[in-house]
């Protein structure tokens, strides 16, 4: 519905900054990985956002990327995750990490963020383990696949942008990885 903000920041929380859009001051719930990243007080910055609604109103969260808000929306499609668990978890997990941890099985990693308990932790890793990327695949060498992440960090990608993008890649060469990884992240 709302793809993202930018505007001013006009206040910072614990959890929140309130942005001024067109002037209207609207607050934001962000992860601690979007809150260290933010801007300081008074300066411009852009939220990719997810709109909550709620009996008694809505809220909007924000993500300083895309695939904070892509794993944030698979988290809340998991029974029993609400947009203040996949907060918390975005909060204490990176996406690096939380893949690992889904794709390992380690529930405990999950249960570091406050609020999720080991059942809410296993049925998430249940509920996610196919729906995320998997190891990077290649038919030939296994060292294509640090090499194309090099590649595509040099390009300026992030870690998380590099690995979702190498994904589930089938190819034997670290060109043709680079380049069908180069596609996905153009669409």
């Amino acid at each position: 519905m709302i793809e993202y903000i930018r505007g001013m920041i006009e206040d910072i929380g614990q959890d929140y900054v309130v942005i001024d859009f067109m002037g209207i001051g609207i607050k934001v719930f962000v992860p601690f990985s979007t809150f260290k990243v933010l801007p300081s007080k008074g300066n411009i910055t852009k939220l990719y956002t997810y709109l909550h609604m709620r009996e008694d109103g809505f809220q909007i969260f924000g993500f300083k990327t895309k695939e904070e808000l892509d794993l944030f929306e698979k988290l809340l499609s998991v029974s029993g995750v609400g947009p203040k668990g996949a907060l918390s978890i975005l909060s204490v997990v990176s996406i690096d990490n939380f893949v690992k941890a889904v794709n390992a099985g380690d529930y405990k990693a999950l249960t570091l963020a406050p609020g999720i308990g080991k059942k809410t932790a296993e049925r998430i890793i249940l509920e996610l383990k196919d729906k995320l990327p998997r190891e990077i695949v290649f038919e030939g060498d296994n060292n294509f696949s640090n090499e194309a992440l090099e590649a595509l960090l040099a390009l300026g990608y992030t870690k998380s942008e590099a690995i979702y993008a190498l994904a589930d890649i089938t190819c034997d060469s670290v060109e043709e990885a680079v380049k069908q990884a180069l596609k996905k992240l153009m669409k």
